[in-house]
């Protein structure tokens, strides 16, 4: 059921998040990670430097000295800087969308160091995990859903050097405005305490090997799930309920029907099928997988995924999620995984 809230802005464009797993087994004889040097996290609020600015050229100034931004997130050059600083002062004056702002300077959304400590944990145990990766500098910005004139914006832009935040699309159910068109299920991974394991699952993509071409239904299973153990480990704290985007009932009731749930997947011999039609039915943004029943939550595929990936770490516990997010062939790490399906008591 759509959000009928008041809404400020532009279409919410949701990236078809790479959702991700569990850490598997902490078997005894799993090898002990090594810890890396503590890293320094490079977060600059500009939604604050912003919002904080006292006239045009103040913020002009902040986004000429921020010309990645400029181009990641508002597809613009410095070209462009002075107009959308006048956009943004203007923006700031509106006592509706400042007491928006003002709100998510709240210790329950983006206030204090929340947001920073999270994200500092999540980055340092990536670096654990991976000591070669590169640590992306990350930059908040706020635009009350695009309310800045004709620039392009949206909810998170995620590469292996820069992070932009869209914090206003990330203020969830109890935001005074919601992003327009965006449904109920949808918003579930857009509440605050959503956001860094959102990241995660984009980010995954950087160690997330896949054989893309000619992928089957199997091969999109598998590599949504090594994202989401990818997420789990990194974010062990996250609950599955913001990662997923799954109510409390729908995650107790995919686990317990876990093996019709299975059994749908052999009966319509639906791992091996290639057409993007078929495979979006199970893997694409739905509120429901009404193919396997009228309960059962959309994207079933991702989270089946995430389980053969959680049943392959269990079987294999001296593979550490780095070699396992290497490995490219999804079918080979089904048949190791032995998952088959589990009916819960």
């Amino acid at each position: 059921m759509k959000n009928h809230k008041r809404c400020l802005g532009f279409l919410l464009l949701l990236i078809s998040s790479f959702f991700m797993g569990s850490c598997g087994s902490k078997d005894e004889n799993k090898e002990i990670k090594i810890k890396a040097p503590a890293i320094q996290l490079d977060i600059q609020r500009l939604d604050q430097s912003i919002a904080n600015s006292q006239n045009v050229q103040q913020i002009d100034s902040i986004l000429r000295k921020h010309p990645e931004v400029l181009q990641a997130y508002f597809s613009v050059g410095t070209n462009r800087s002075s107009e959308l600083a006048k956009n943004f002062f203007a923006l700031f004056q509106n006592p509706a969308l400042r007491k928006f702002y003002e709100q998510s300077q709240e210790a329950a959304y983006f206030g204090g160091k929340v947001l920073e400590k999270e994200l500092q944990a999540a980055f340092q145990e990536i670096k654990n995990e991976f000591p070669q990766a590169k640590i992306p500098k990350i930059r908040t910005v706020f635009t009350g859903f695009g309310a800045v004139g004709n620039f392009k914006t949206q909810h998170l832009v995620v590469s292996d050097s820069l992070i932009v935040i869209g914090l206003d699309y990330f203020m969830g159910k109890n935001g005074l405005y919601l992003p327009q068109n965006v449904y109920d299920y949808q918003l579930r991974r857009l509440e605050p305490r959503a956001l860094v394991g959102q990241i995660l699952l984009l980010y995954a993509g950087y160690f997330n090997q896949h054989e893309a071409e000619n992928a089957t239904m199997l091969s999109d299973m598998i590599w949504y799930g090594k994202s989401y153990a990818f997420a789990k480990n990194m974010a062990p704290a996250l609950a599955d309920s913001l990662l997923f985007g799954y109510t409390q009932t729908e995650l107790a009731e995919s686990e317990m029907f876990q093996q019709e749930i299975w059994e749908h997947f052999i009966d319509q011999s639906l791992l091996y099928k290639q057409d993007e039609f078929t495979k979006a039915k199970y893997l694409g943004e739905r509120p429901k997988t009404i193919e396997i029943g009228p309960a059962c939550p959309g994207s079933i595929g991702r989270w089946l995924g995430w389980k053969i990936i959680d049943a392959y770490q269990s079987n294999h516990p001296k593979e550490n999620l780095a070699e396992v997010m290497a490995k490219p062939d999804a079918n080979q790490l089904f048949q190791a995984s032995g998952y088959r399906g589990k009916a819960k008591e």
